[in-house]
């Protein structure tokens, strides 16, 4: 009897180990010593003991420049080395830190650093600069405060812990065959949720990540993929487009060993395109939903779902949980093929938001997160999105909230009504001269200021508003002039 009870006791102790081994991943990056963390675009190997040593002689600065525990610094991410340095500092010395797009304007940049009270700005090659004097502090357990909507500088930030970061590597790293000889490849931004968290995970399990700026329409950065050995790739659908054009399944990768896709919804001809695709190579795909209020991931589709249920996003990931409950009053849905609101309860569920300094002190605990799509689950326990609450799109696996969108033009002088879904943005600009300069100005807007691919949008001038015979704004009319077809829009 005491035997087994020791046995047992000595397996559970043996489980624990490994989650106990990878706290604070962040604050534990010694323990990997040697081994290599970061390779950069000139090939040089950068260990975890080194990574360790960097960002803590980059704390210096925090005394330097007089930035106490709690007061936030502001990083103007890239995929580089001083980035991760000043990221990792950060986390390890309890300072909070905005992740911004290194292109975020000028403008948008001070109101959103005023705003928040940002005791100092750290640009892309790593120089701290104290842009506040003010003495104020936020919440204890705040550690990352990331945009909800990519590079249109909405005011909103998510508020993310220590817990919540550590929560969703480990979640990720349990549900992917992730290894921790693996190298992963910066494929998308740092600054982004899904970029950041495969930067995470992989420094939770002592692995590899590459890192560059380079896109995956660059020659040089398949030769780092097949230099450096790559073992996985990171997409949004735009990234999926591309390596469609590319071929992809043409490219000798042989150390590839899976792929994974979020940030928005594929077309039906994308998901066609990854369902021969992980025959033809053949190599597993997951799919992935998320949303930066999660960290980044909240749900995933087992690979071997991909020829039958690609259309779905799959079941919650470890230690997470979905619900559906009714959008009026908020009751639970068990039903099967029942449409309400998706939730998410989860250790990676956001703080909360902040637009101001005063609610970076707030003591919130968010249990919930309603992400604002509809869904269904099968009666395989399988999840599917139906719809969307609120007007927003994802493109280029950026959120694009289509109310600050509209805002944003109207403060330049245009009026405009964005709809669309997560493959096409449509902004009809209203004005019933025909020589109208708006959609110039407007389309040269979102690509040289927003960097939005001039695919993913269409600008329609418009003479007026088209409304429904209730009296609302009919965006579905104005995205069928832009698309041709009767494809649901946000609105």
């Amino acid at each position: 009897m005491i035997d087994d009870v020791l046995t047992q006791a000595q397996q559970a102790l043996q489980e624990q180990q490994p989650l106990q081994r990878r706290r604070h991943f962040a604050r534990q990056l010694e323990q990997f010593g040697d081994a290599t963390a970061l390779i950069l675009n000139d090939g040089q190997h950068i260990s975890y003991q080194t990574l360790a040593q960097l960002a803590d002689h980059f704390a210096q600065n925090f005394v330097r420049f007089d930035v106490w525990p709690h007061q936030i610094c502001a990083l103007q991410c890239r995929n580089n080395l001083t980035s991760v340095v000043a990221y990792l500092s950060c986390l390890r010395h309890q300072r909070p830190l905005l992740l911004l797009d290194p292109a975020l304007p000028v403008a948008q940049l001070d109101e959103l650093t005023k705003r928040l009270e940002i005791a100092a700005l750290i640009n892309e090659q790593g120089e701290m600069t104290r842009i506040s004097s003010s003495a104020f502090r936020a919440r204890a357990d705040l550690a990352l405060l990331l945009s909800t909507s990519g590079s249109t500088g909405s005011p909103k930030s998510v508020m993310l812990s220590q817990v919540n970061l550590q929560a969703n590597a480990l979640s990720i790293s349990q549900y992917l065959p992730m290894l921790d000889t693996d190298a992963a490849i910066t494929a998308l931004p740092l600054h982004y949720s899904y970029g950041l968290s495969v930067l995470n995970s992989h420094l939770l399990l002592g692995a590899k990540i590459v890192l560059t700026d380079y896109s995956v329409m660059n020659k040089e950065f398949w030769q780092l993929v097949n230099q450096q050995q790559v073992t996985s790739l990171a997409g949004v659908p735009f990234s999926y487009q591309m390596l469609k054009t590319l071929r992809f399944e043409r490219l000798p990768l042989p150390a590839l060993r899976y792929l994974t896709q979020a940030g928005g919804k594929l077309t039906s001809e994308l998901t066609s395109y990854l369902q021969q695709l992980s025959q033809q190579r053949p190599i597993p795909i997951y799919l992935m939903y998320g949303q930066t209020e999660a960290t980044a991931r909240i749900a995933y589709l087992a690979p071997e779902y991909l020829p039958n249920h690609a259309d779905c996003i799959g079941h919650a990931i470890p230690g997470g949980e979905l619900l559906l409950r009714e959008p009026q009053d908020r009751s639970l849905i068990e039903k099967a093929l029942t449409a309400g609101e998706l939730c998410y309860r989860g250790a990676n569920v956001m703080l909360g938001y902040a637009t101001n300094s005063a609610e970076l002190r707030t003591t919130q605990q968010l249990e919930e997160l309603a992400t604002g799509d509809l869904a269904e689950r099968l009666p395989n326990g399988l999840y599917r999105i139906v719809g969307r609450l609120n007007r927003m799109l994802k493109l280029q696996g950026k959120r694009w909230t289509l109310d600050h969108l509209e805002a944003t033009f109207s403060s330049q002088g245009f009026k405009v009504v964005c709809t669309g879904r997560d493959d096409l943005l449509v902004v009809g600009a209203i004005d019933p001269n025909a020589a109208s300069k708006a959609p110039a100005h407007i389309s040269n807007y979102l690509q040289q200021q927003l960097h939005l691919h001039p695919t993913l949008f269409k600008v329609l001038l418009l003479r007026d508003i088209p409304y429904t015979s209730s009296g609302k704004i009919h965006y579905q009319a104005i995205f069928n002039l832009a698309s041709g077809g009767n494809s649901d829009a946000a609105g």
